[in-house]
């Protein structure tokens, strides 16, 4: 007699999900967010920082920009006034990111306590608000609180991981070689913009990825800023003329 399949219960899905966003981290971004924290690792250890002052950066702030601003400023004996400054303004970014995240996991509607939501969003990296706009499309948004949960904890193991090997290896690799391993992240993120199922997207990728190398002469650190900025309105300029459909 043959055995009927059993149907996929409400909690095997959930661990599917988990597993999955698991596995989703241990891939590419994963490796490029480890790849990108062995490089701030080098430039911790420059500025002084022992391996636990640089793990607990990577832990709390986990940023690249505000670790960055933390380092530079400590190197230069920087009160902690200014360094809790130049740390919150430089990761200010994140506020707009964990508003868009909390809005595409539909945080509100899971009815969890607030500090499970400001625990979730603070493993809101770049890599991870990326995967889960892409993903979005994919699963509703329990499902993708789920794969979310998995995806941001794994990528963030693999942060610590970078910080820690980046901290010992840096006097056997040159400076020069350690810094560009912070532009893994970065890339990675503009690869999967273009490869998004919305045209929007990829026209505002490519407007800002064309303009940014060409202004930097005349506006330098602005340019990234700049382009971003005229890259998405551009491609939304040109999306309502064209009435192009998002797909």
């Amino acid at each position: 007699m043959a055995k009927t399949s059993q149907p996929i219960t409400k909690d095997q899905k959930t661990d599917r999900l988990w597993l999955i966003g698991v596995r989703d981290g241990v891939n590419v971004p994963g490796f490029a967010l480890m790849s990108t924290m062995i490089g701030f690792a080098s430039i911790a250890r420059e500025a002084g920082f022992d391996v636990w002052m640089a793990l607990a950066t990577t832990a709390t702030v986990f940023g690249m920009p505000g670790q960055v601003a933390f380092a530079s400023l400590f190197a230069g004996g920087a009160s902690l006034l200014l360094i809790f400054v130049a740390v919150s303004l430089a990761n200010m970014r994140m506020m707009l990111m964990v508003i868009s995240g909390s809005d595409i996991l539909n945080l509100s509607a899971h009815n969890l306590p607030f500090w499970k939501r400001l625990l979730l969003m603070h493993f809101l990296a770049i890599t991870s608000w990326a995967q889960i706009g892409y993903k979005a499309h994919q699963y509703p948004p329990p499902l993708l609180l789920t794969y979310y949960t998995g995806f941001s904890l794994t990528i963030f193991t693999f942060a610590m991981m970078g910080t820690l090997v980046g901290f010992y290896i840096a006097d056997w690799i040159p400076p020069d070689i350690l810094r560009l391993v912070i532009f893994v992240t970065p890339l990675y993120i503009l690869l999967l913009v273009i490869n998004a199922r919305q045209t929007l997207n990829r026209l505002a990728a490519v407007i800002g990825g064309t303009l940014c190398p060409l202004i930097y002469p005349f506006v330098a650190d602005w340019s990234i800023l700049i382009a971003g900025v005229i890259g998405g309105s551009l491609a939304m300029l040109i999306y309502h003329i064209r009435g192009w459909k998002r797909s």
